[in-house]
C-alpha cells in the first residue's frame, strides 16, 4: 500500500464524521442566535500541519457551513476550504484542476453517502471505522480509528511513511 501512496499530493476530507465524531452541539444565545459547536481531535490536527509542512496539501469539502470549521481549517494550514456543498464530486474536480493534479494524486476521507462519489473518484478513498457501510464499501482503505478520534492522524501517518518522512518526524521530536 505504501508504494501507491507515494503519488498522493493532496488529502481532502469531509468534516462531520471525519474531523469530528459527527456530533453537533447547538447553543442558543439570549438574543436567539444559534451557535454550533464541534469537537476536533488535536492529534488529527497536528498531523494535518505536518502534512502541510511536508508539501502535501490538505483541505475540506463539507456539506455544512461553519465559521469555526473555516477558522480551524486555516489554523491547520489547509489549502482548500469548501463548505455548504452536498454534491462534492464537482468540488473535488474543481480543486484538482486548480491544483493541477490528477485524481490518482489525491486522497479523500469520507464517512457518508454524500462522500461515496468522491471516494470512488479519488486515487485513494478512505473511510473512518465509524463510516456508513456504503462509504466503507466505496473506500480503498478503512481506518482502525473512528472519525473525530484519530482517523485523520492514521491516514496522515500512512502518507508520511509512504513519502519517507515519518522517521524524520520521530527524530524531530526525539521519539
Amino acid at each position: 500500500m505504501e508504494r501507491g501512496l507515494k503519488r498522493i499530493r493532496l488529502l481532502l476530507m469531509d468534516v462531520d464524521g471525519v474531523l469530528t465524531d459527527g456530533l453537533i452541539y447547538h447553543v442558543v444565545e439570549k438574543g436567539g442566535r444559534l451557535i454550533e459547536l464541534k469537537g476536533m481531535d488535536t492529534q488529527d490536527g497536528i498531523s494535518l500541519v505536518w502534512l502541510a509542512e511536508a508539501g502535501i496539501r490538505t483541505g475540506i469539502i463539507s456539506g455544512r457551513t461553519s465559521d469555526g470549521v473555516r477558522a480551524r481549517a486555516r489554523m491547520l494550514r489547509m489549502s482548500h476550504i469548501v463548505q455548504g456543498r452536498l454534491e462534492k464530486l464537482p468540488e473535488f474536480e474543481r480543486i484538482l484542476r486548480k491544483a493541477r493534479l490528477r485524481p490518482e494524486q489525491a486522497a479523500f476521507i469520507g464517512d457518508d453517502l454524500t462522500d461515496v462519489p468522491v471516494l470512488r473518484a479519488a486515487g485513494w478513498g478512505v473511510a473512518p471505522a465509524s463510516a456508513r457501510p456504503e462509504a466503507k464499501a466505496a473506500a480503498d482503505y478503512v481506518t482502525r480509528s473512528p472519525g473525530g478520534r484519530g482517523a485523520v492522524r492514521e491516514v496522515a501517518e500512512l502518507l508520511l511513511k509512504a513519502h519517507g518522512l515519518w522517521n524524520g518526524m520521530l527524530k524531530r521530536y526525539g521519539a
